[in-house]
């Protein structure tokens, strides 16, 4: 992202941030904020939130053959694909769409210091395919498409230093974080059942929200990370200057 966005945004925050600033606590000036953080937060998510395979791809060895030696004989033996298969994976899903921010619970902790917490939310697609094996015979596959809504609370701060330039003019330092944060998931729905109906179709079902019960700790720790990595992508974790020197120089 260009250094003169960045200003922009930064220095937005700052006018926010400012004791004297008439609307610094109202929460609509700080929602509109946020928009303005939306594009770069969607763009700054990965599309694979989460992926996970159990047993995919194991095989065995199975007897295909007899060979002799003279009068003695030598089973000969090759891998084959056995077992369960199960693979998970999870995606942002229409996030131009679905993706909302929300700034909220804003507090001056001191005259440098505001701590504040940011709300999101998007629709995640669920793709769970499993393929039962035995020695090679695959006794049967199905596949399901889902939905889910995600859901990520966090508490961020930021600090902001005034410093005085060789000119006279301000510099502002600006520094974002995010110190705690929380994700969950709900209202998992099934949208697609690869063509199979029936006692198949009951299987599948139950054995996605299984797998999701199985994992929710680990998809969980995966979408916050993910979640935490587009914030401070898209935040940055570093110091930004805003030097009111620098801005009127580009004008």
């Amino acid at each position: 992202m260009s250094r003169a966005i960045w200003q922009i945004v930064a220095l937005a925050l700052t006018l926010l941030m400012a004791p004297s600033a008439l609307f610094a606590q109202e929460s609509e000036a700080f929602n509109k904020l946020a928009q303005s953080f939306k594009p770069l937060i969607v763009a700054a998510l990965p599309e694979t939130l989460y992926e996970k395979t159990e047993n995919w791809g194991h095989q065995v060895m199975v007897p295909v053959g007899v060979k002799w030696h003279g009068v003695r004989p030598q089973v000969t033996k090759s891998p084959r694909d056995h077992g369960e298969w199960r693979k998970l994976i999870i995606s942002a899903q229409d996030l131009k769409r679905t993706f909302q921010v929300r700034i909220h619970d804003v507090k001056n902790v001191s005259a440098e210091k505001q701590t504040f917490k940011v709300s999101l939310t998007f629709q995640m697609g669920v793709y769970y395919d499993q393929q039962n094996w035995e020695s090679g015979l695959r006794l049967w596959s199905g596949s399901v498409r889902a939905r889910a809504q995600v859901r990520a609370e966090m508490e961020c701060e930021n600090t902001l230093k005034v410093e005085l330039a060789k000119n006279g003019l301000p510099d502002f330092l600006l520094r974002l974080r995010v110190t705690k944060a929380k994700c969950s998931y709900d209202n998992l729905v099934v949208e697609h059942l690869n063509g199979i109906g029936g006692d198949g179709a009951k299987l599948i079902g139950r054995a996605v929200h299984e797998a999701m019960k199985k994992w929710r700790p680990d998809i969980e720790r995966d979408l916050l990370a993910k979640a935490n990595d587009a914030i401070v992508k898209s935040a940055d974790t570093r110091e930004i200057r805003v030097g009111f020197g620098s801005l009127l120089k580009s004008k």
